[in-house]
Order: C-alpha cells, then structure tokens, then sequence
C-alpha cells in the first residue's frame, strides 16, 4: 500500500503552530483603508476601492518567519486577522469587549469566551484604534448601502425564515469571490504585462472617450491601480526578505532568504521562471486579493497543472529535487492555512474552524489533449495533507477512465489519514456537464475545478458566483418549504403566512396534489429567494467592483469591462437544496402510509407532524421501520428522490439575472443540513424538529441499511450532469473494510462502477462510531482526527456536539 514520507522539521513546527492556532485581530488594515477612505471619500467606487487597496499594501506590516519558505501574512501577527471595515464596519469584536464578553488576561490580551472552540484574541489598543474608527463607518459600509431599501416584499419573505434571508440579517456583508482567479495567468503573464494591457487602452483613447468608452476606460484605470498595488506589495516582500537575509548569520538562511528575496522582486513585474516562484507568486496573489477585499473562497484551482510546466523544468534543468519541492508544496498549503480569518462562534459552529474554502483541484485530463493528466505535483500535494493531517484547503481529485492505479491508492490511503479528502470528482459527467448546461468549450470543460464546498467553475475564465451573488445567500430552506405546502402557506416554526395558501395536507386528496402543492411552494420561494440576489447584483455592479479579481480572468481586459458586471468568458450563479432526502423520504411517507397503503389517514398524519410527533410514537416508530427510504435501492423511495430533484433542477432552469442567462443548482452544503434543522419544524419522514435534514444528497442519517453499492444506485436514480453547482455525497466506511490491499481495490472498483453508473462525485469518512465516542470522551488524545462534514472537513474534536452527532448518526458501512 502507499507509503507516506516524513516532513521536514520546520514543517513540523509550522504545522504543529498552525494547529494550535490562536488567531490575534489588530487594526491596521481597518485604520489604512479608513484614512484611505476619508481621503478619497466622493471618488466613484470603481477608483476608491483598489486605491485603499494600494495603500494597505504599500503601508501594512510583512512578515517573514525564520521557518518560512513561502511568504505572506494577512495582519501584523503569525496567524493574525484583519478587519474589513467597507464591508463589516469595526466588526463584532470590540463589542464583544465593551460588552464583558471578552476578558484582559495576564498576557495583556482580550480573549474571547473560553467556551468558545475558535481561540481569538486583540490587544487593547487595536480596540480601541477600532472604536475611534466606528462611528466613520456606521453608515458608510457596503452593507449599510445594501440594507437602506429593500424590493417591495422583501420584509415579508424574511419573515418567512425560510432562506438566509432573514429578519436583520444583511444583503450583502461580504464580497463576492466564490470562483477560481486566474492563477495561471498571474505566473506566466506577470502584472507588468496586465498592467501595460491597460494602460495602452488608456494611452491610445485619451480624450476620445465615446459612448461605452467610459466604462471601459473606469474599469482599465481601476485595472492599472490594482496592478500597481499587487507589484508594490510583492516587491516589499522582497524588500523584507533581503532586509531579513542581511542580518541573517546563518550562511545557509541567508542564501536562501537571498534567493526569496531576488525571485520576488522578479515576480513582483514578471513571470515566473521556476517552481517556488510559481507557488510564491500563487501565495501572492491570493494575499493579495485577500487584502483587497477578503474574498471568502478564492480557489486555487488546479494546482498541479499550473505548476507542474515550472517544476518539470526545474527537474531536468538540476536546479531542484523532487525532496525539495515537497517541502515547498508543503509550505505553500500551511500557508493557505494561515489565511484563516477570526469569525464569530454562530460561524464556526456553522462552517467550522480553519476552513479557508481555498479548494484545490487536482488530476483529472490535459485540456487540450484529453489524456490523462496526473503528474508528480498530484501526488505531493495528496503527501501534503496526509503525512501533515490537514483537513484544509479541501482536495478534490479529478477522476477519469485513466487514472492511475498508483494515485487511486494514494488518494484511498489520504482519506484513511483525514476523512472525507481527497473528494472524487468524475470528468466524465462534469466535462459534458458544462458543455451542455454552460455552453463552456471543450477545452475550457476539461479544465473545469471546483471550488468552496463543491462547486463547479471554470478556471481563471469564469465568474460564477454558485454560493449565491452574496455568499452565503445560497440556501433555500426545503424543510421548511415542505412543511409549508402541505400547512397553507404557514410556517409551522414561527407561524408566518406566505402569500402563496397551498391548503393543508388533510384537504388534499391525492398524492398528485400533495405534489403540486410542493411544487407550487418550491417555486414560490426559490424565485423570491432568486429575486434577492439579482437585487444584490444590480447594487454590487456599481459599489463592488473587482478590479483586483478581473486583472486574472480571461474576458475582462479583454472586454475592458470588471468581472462582476459580466465581464468573464462565461458567467453564471446558483445555490444549492439542502437535505432533499428528508423531503423525498416525506413525500414517500404520504404516499405510503395515506394513499397507497391506507395505514393512518391525512388527517392524522398532518397532526402527529403539527404536534412534533408528541402523543404520536407508535405512528412515527412505524414510519421509520415500515416505510421504504432513499439510499437503499428501492424504486419506490428513490422516485420521490428523483421529482423532487427534477422539480429543483427545473425551478432553477426559469432563473436568470442582467450578468447571467443560467442559474445553476446544486445538491451540496457545509453542515447547513444541521443549522437549517434548528428552525425546521417536524417533518413527515418521522424526523422531529431541531433535528437535521440529511446532508447534501445523502440518504436521511441511519435510514440507509442496504450498504454503499445500494446509496449510490439510488443516487443515480437522478440525472447529476443537470446540477452544475456540484453535488455532495458523504459515505462512511469501517476502518476495517480498508485494512488490506484487496479492501483499498474493492473501495477504488466501487467508485468507478459508481462513476460509470452516472455518479459525479462522493467522500469517504473512514472511521468507526467507536473512534468518534472515544474522541468525544477524550478529545485531545484525537485532536488531530480529521473527518468530513458535507462542504467541508475539520478537526472532530473542534465541531458542535450535534455536527459530531449528526457524523455518529451516519450509517457505518463495510462490504
């Protein structure tokens, strides 16, 4: 079986650092962009936006730690974060100090609440250097902009509680950026070439400005300031590193930072020429649009095929061993887990600590060949997150009719190590996929990656918004949409009536029409919950621009016009349904225990659901034990799998906004399933309120009994090339079913017979409930216990009870 290397001690250390993060906030970037800000306060967007972006990286703190080979830090401190006052104002922070919450230790720090998992801490000053600034921005922040008007009957769908729109919570608090930068672009392009793109433009249209010649010219002036400002900043880590070196006694630091500091200032104007610069200038780059506006999930898209050219070149030129770039692919990942920003405990508990949403892609074809394109980065980048244990950046391995057998084992021995990574993507579905539902070329189709939880984008040439315009505007709440339909409207959890009366369960009087009032409820809401976000796109057209994000994406210094305002080769957005099982198994339910077997009737049904199933045990004990369930290979259940399904896939084929013709569905979720359960009431499958939907497209938690062969013949009941936003499949396996070489076959066989079958992807948990208890009793002898959530993996010991529960619940196969 694979066999695993060791790291290099320095790696260790900056592991071992980074896992037992304490993630200190200062003020420094909140201060520059403010005085940014207050200087250029009536400048249009467009302009002021990338110009506070030039003084944060000509003005902000550097750091070059002594174990360091990769460079960039987010904020003054190791591990520290920053405060992105144009978006969140001051941010919770020093309110939570003003408040008490918040308590001055002996080392002259605030902390947070100690039972809170995420340690955060701030210096009293950087406090109050925030409130000085707070009132400035009160009603100055994007967000602010957003919440000032709403389209008319806004106020009563929040109130419905029935998407993330709700009642005080904003349009827009952070930016745009859920896709893939071109990052290919940046390393053998350079930003003096981008640069000069632009400025020609400007050079030769001076005073000739006509019609949408405006435009252009706003967004070319943006694109060369942004420019600017991401050269300045690599050249002052140059600068640094030089300094750094200078002083070093070491004679072989010093070398080393000597080289680091003359191949930045090298790729501070021009393209890469080797390996680590071309992972350095990535890690730049990424720095960079994290200062400019704090993307929340910039991709680094497929890792290996970018970088490989640089090391291939290095190989057979001598200049490097295969040794020695591990040990830079293994720096270049600690890294991206550096840029892990503080978050409030509700976020959290919701996305888990240390998901960057930086997803890597690795694998999969040639672009231009169609050939298989596994290569010597593949495998470091799978050595990178098993031998460190690293649940993040998320993995997604490309799998095709050729890939090795060599990397099927690394990558089945990876997920022994940190469940739930590598996740398996199959070209095969998702390369036609986005011929036919994204008109992408088949070029562009072969070098698809993915992004955030699981979302499916183009790379460096698209910009797809799939986590909704305004992430986390994705989700619509189908529990909740459910109970809705068969409640006249009324949600059952607060008691709030929509306009659209569906009537009640027990005045319907065939199961065709229980369906149409789902169907009716579904598109109802999913189109309000649509509506908002083409009313996001219009405002961020104008106060959110990306200059930043467009000087990398093919289309836009092209067209001359900015990503956000349709400016990429292909745009799109989407979201996803969560938990469509509960929904499925509900509608199997009714049809089951009403109208086909005539076991209780509506009336009775509706009110045991109405009741949370108090008083109605021996019903809902029936339910559970009687009725078929999704993910047991039974037509019968997984038809209402499919409608349900096809009925989301249809609604979201009627939405379209002014940038994009095509909104995209998905079938995935970050442990939304588990968040959304706390305000879905009962439902019909026997689940009780607060309880969680199923995950992603994963059978309900513990009704799947058949085994993994029976989950994923009822997953394809389902066409997965029509969901373009990705799809999400969790399967648990004993540890046991993995112990030998013939057990990795058999897991690696399964997969492919899926994946012919029609499956597009799926991620394996390899661990016992019997671990999972014994690392709740005892969590820091499993600190380092990887597992995989729905849209992300994390440390088990650092999750919520019920998300650690909710991975209990799930059914342990063998085979």
């Amino acid at each position: 079986m694979y066999k695993f290397k060791s790291a290099t001690e320095r790696i260790k250390l900056m592991r071992e650092l980074i896992r037992d993060r304490v993630i200190q906030t200062d003020a420094e970037r909140a201060l520059i962009t403010t005085d940014s800000y207050k200087r250029n306060e009536h400048v249009v967007p467009i302009i002021k936006r990338p110009l506070a972006t030039y003084d944060v990286c000509s003005k902000m703190t550097l750091r070059v730690e002594d174990f360091e080979i990769i460079v960039g830090n987010k904020a003054q401190n190791f591990l520290g974060s920053g405060i992105n006052p144009e978006w969140s104002g001051t941010g919770w922070i020093p309110d939570g100090v003003e408040k008490g919450l918040w308590t001055l230790e002996a080392d002259g720090l605030y902390h947070n609440p100690a039972n809170e998992e995420l340690k955060l801490t701030i210096a009293p000053e950087d406090v109050e250097a925030l409130l000085s600034i707070r009132d400035y921005w009160k009603d100055k922040t994007v967000t602010a902009t957003a919440n000032a008007w709403q389209p008319d009957g806004y106020q009563e769908f929040s109130r419905l509680n029935v998407s993330s729109y709700v009642p005080g919570a904003p349009l827009m608090y952070i930016p745009t950026g859920h896709l893939t930068p071109g990052f290919e672009k940046i390393i053998n392009v350079g930003y003096a070439a981008i640069r000069q793109h632009a400025q020609d433009w400007l050079d030769a249209h001076e005073g000739n400005l006509m019609g949408e010649d405006m435009n252009k010219y706003m967004f070319y002036k943006s694109a060369v300031i942004a420019c600017d400002a991401a050269t300045i900043l690599v050249k002052r880590y140059g600068q640094t590193c030089l300094a750094k070196a200078a002083a070093c006694q070491d004679p072989t630091r010093k070398a080393e930072l000597t080289k680091m500091g003359e191949s930045l200032l090298w790729i501070s104007e021009n393209p890469a020429r080797t390996f680590w610069e071309a992972c350095q200038g990535t890690i730049m780059y990424q720095l960079f649009l994290s200062l400019d506006s704090r993307y929340p999930a910039c991709a680094f898209g497929r890792f290996d095929q970018y970088t490989w050219p640089f090391l291939k070149a290095d190989l057979e030129s001598g200049r490097i061993t295969l040794d020695e770039a591990q040990e830079i692919v293994d720096a270049f990942f600690l890294k991206a887990n550096c840029f892990y920003n503080a978050a409030p405990d509700f976020i959290a508990v919701t996305t888990g600590i240390g998901n960057t949403y930086q997803h890597t892609t690795i694998g999969g074809v040639n672009r231009d060949t169609g050939e298989d394109a596994t290569n010597p980065v593949t495998y470091m980048v799978l050595e990178t997150i098993g031998r460190l244990k690293l649940h993040d950046p998320t993995i997604s391995l490309r799998i095709n009719t050729n890939t090795p057998d060599e990397l099927w084992e690394c990558a089945i021995e990876t997920s022994k190590l940190v469940g739930g990574l590598p996740l398996f993507q199959n070209d095969e579905i998702i390369i036609p996929g986005l011929m036919k539902e994204l008109n992408f070329t088949l070029r562009d189709a072969r070098d698809y990656s993915l992004i955030g939880c699981q979302e499916i984008v183009g790379s460096g040439n698209d910009y797809p918004a799939p986590n909704g315009v305004h992430a986390p505007h994705a989700s619509v709440h189908y529990g909740v949409i459910f109970d809705m339909a068969i409640n006249n409207g009324i949600n059952p959890y607060n008691g709030t009536q929509c306009k659209l009366k569906t009537g009640y369960l027990y005045e319907m009087e065939s199961f065709e029409k229980v369906k149409a009032a789902v169907k009716a409820m579904c598109s109802y809401i999913q189109k309000w919950h649509i509506t908002v976000n083409n009313y996001s796109e219009y405002l961020t057209m104008y106060h959110a621009p990306h200059a930043g994000l467009s000087i990398s994406i093919e289309g836009c210094m092209e067209s001359g016009t900015d990503c956000v305002c349709g400016g990429a080769k292909y745009n799109s957005y989407g979201g996803t349904a969560t938990g469509l099982a509960t929904l499925a198994d509900s509608l199997t339910t009714i049809k089951y225990m009403i109208f086909d077997k005539k076991l209780c009737t509506a009336r009775e049904l509706y009110d045991a659901v109405m009741a949370n199933w108090e008083g109605y045990e021996p019903l809902r004990q029936r339910i559970l034990s009687e009725v078929p369930h999704y993910g047991n290979d039974d037509p019968y259940a997984d038809e209402q799998m499919k409608w349900i399904c096809d009925v989301y896939s249809e609604i979201c084929g009627e939405c379209y906004s002014t940038r994009s013709k095509v909104y995209k569905g998905g079938l995935y979720g970050a442990s939304d399933h588990v968040a959304q359960g706390y305000h879905t009431w009962a439902t019909p499958d026997g689940r009780k309120t607060g309880e969680p939907l199923a995950d992603a497209t994963s059978p309900a938690q513990g009704r799947d009994h058949e085994g993994p062969t029976a989950v994923f013949n009822s997953i394809c009941c389902l066409d997965h090339s029509r969901y373009m936003d990705g799809i999400a499949l969790n399967l648990r396996i004993h540890p046991t079913a993995l112990r030998n070489a013939a057990g990795i076959d058999k897991l690696r066989d399964m997969t492919k017979s899926y994946f012919k079958t029609g499956g597009m992807e799926v991620q394996y948990n390899v661990v016992s409930s019997e671990t999972l208890r014994a690392a709740q009793a005892d969590p820091q002898s499993y600190r380092d216990l990887v597992v995989r959530i729905a849209g992300y993996s994390a440390y088990f010991v650092e999750l919520s009870r019920d998300c650690q529960n909710d991975i209990i619940s799930r059914n342990e196969n063998m085979f």
